[in-house]
């Protein structure tokens, strides 16, 4: 999801996700990857469920 141009809608987004609007800010919407090297492979994660928040703050 490609999320750079929040500003415009902030209010709408944060009720979207039911983010409190009048106490926090959304200050970016950023998807981030970092590599070392070319040996790729799977990271260690911890369960999808104890990260992932989906449609509320």
């Amino acid at each position: 999801m490609w999320t750079t141009a929040q500003a415009p809608l902030e209010r709408e987004m944060a009720a979207l996700l039911g983010v409190p609007y009048d106490r926090v800010m959304l200050a970016a919407f950023i998807p981030l990857a970092y590599t070392l090297g070319t040996d790729f492979r799977p990271a260690p994660r911890v369960p999808l469920d104890q990260v992932l928040h989906r449609n509320h703050w």
